[in-house]
């Protein structure tokens, strides 16, 4: 998840729950309460359910930001091009330090070299080139996307109608996984051609399906702001709970009919999303060299929390600590994560160690 330097105007409320959503997306990758049975449905929701928010506000946030200097009527591909330049320059930095971990993954499989070289290209082209990366991709893909189209002149409004066209049909191959899959037995053909389509993209959770709707939302937001922003207070947060209470009732239902092959996606995480945009953006906390400070440390989480959690999985095994069933790996890795972050921080204001600011601007 990219830094984004906001320019005069500073959101708080926005650099602080950027924070508590790197801390959610730790969350999604590392069962919170260890693999204790006792504790299965409380990772659960929180892994398939509560933190599934933290992507899609990254996303809108990234649109919001982005676009929020500009207008329909004088809209220029300057800022938004030279921002997926910024984002391709940190997701190739961070796609080496992960290749490591690619390296080991396609050496375990037992695929030759050539077939593991294939997968890595299709990946990074479509998927990510690690776990989190796909974010990054993502938002490149959607960006660019998002900044074409409106440089044809396409209203805001329209490529948010588009983008939910498209988000719909990626649900069906995430949480609604189930209504298509008769499809197999009853149109063979169809079912071979998303088959087909399905060995190339792999998933729906990308930039065309996902990053599209949210970094649109984000953009609609920057261009209306006024409008639809600076509104009610309380009726955008009862609209948050509400969403938040009718996604939760979508994930049991999708769950009990055994429907969802992935979990990235759901139908009611939009409008919470937007909600929840709404209720931190209205939400104004004094100035304090804290957030800005959050802003980079989020960053840094999202994109090192992998790495350290190889390394805390490695040295609690070796030292024969028992963190299968307990909350061990997942605070170990938050708090180391979170250590090395700063240190990064740290010694990037030094002058000789100044180059370590391109691990999160």
């Amino acid at each position: 998840m990219e830094d984004t330097k906001y320019n005069k105007q500073n959101y708080n409320a926005i650099d602080l729950t950027k924070f508590i959503c790197s801390i959610l997306v730790v969350a999604i990758h590392i069962k919170p309460f260890g693999d204790n049975v006792d504790f299965h449905f409380l990772n659960y929701g929180i892994q398939n359910y509560l933190a599934r928010i933290a992507v899609p506000f990254f996303f809108v946030t990234s649109g919001f930001l982005l676009y929020r200097k500009t207008s329909f009527e004088t809209f220029s591909m300057e800022r938004p091009l030279k921002y997926a330049l910024k984002l391709f320059r940190l997701y190739v930095i961070w796609s080496l330090i992960y290749l490591p971990l690619n390296i080991k993954v396609y050496l375990s499989g037992g695929k030759d070299i050539v077939h593991s070289l294939l997968n890595y290209v299709r990946n990074f082209i479509f998927t990510g080139s690690y776990t989190q990366l796909w974010y990054l991709n993502a938002t490149i893909f959607a960006v660019i996307l998002i900044t074409i189209l409106l440089k044809r002149q396409i209203s805001p409004k329209k490529i948010v109608l588009f983008a939910v066209v498209f988000y719909f049909l990626g649900l069906f191959a995430q949480s609604y996984f189930g209504m298509i899959e008769p499809l197999r037995s009853l149109m063979p053909d169809i079912w071979n051609i998303l088959k087909l389509v399905s060995k190339v993209i792999v998933t729906t959770r990308n930039g065309l399906f996902e990053g599209f709707l949210f970094i649109g939302i984000g953009m609609f937001f920057a261009f209306y702001q006024e409008k639809l922003l600076n509104c009610n207070r309380g009726g955008v947060l009862a609209g948050f709970v509400i969403s938040m209470t009718l996604m939760f009732g979508e994930v049991v239902i999708l769950k009990y009919f055994d429907f969802v092959r992935a979990r990235d996606m759901y139908l009611f995480l939009v409008p919470a999303t937007i909600f929840l945009f709404g209720t931190v953006y209205n939400l104004h906390l004094k100035d304090n060299k804290v957030y800005p400070y959050l802003r980079i440390l989020s960053s840094l989480i999202f994109y090192m929390h992998l790495w350290i959690f190889r390394i805390v999985n490695h040295l609690l095994t070796k030292l024969n600590i028992n963190f299968k069933d307990t909350m061990l790996c997942f605070v170990f890795t938050v708090l180391i994560t979170i250590i090395c972050s700063i240190i990064i921080i740290k010694l990037s204001d030094i002058h000789k160690f100044k180059w370590l600011k391109k691990l999160y601007s």
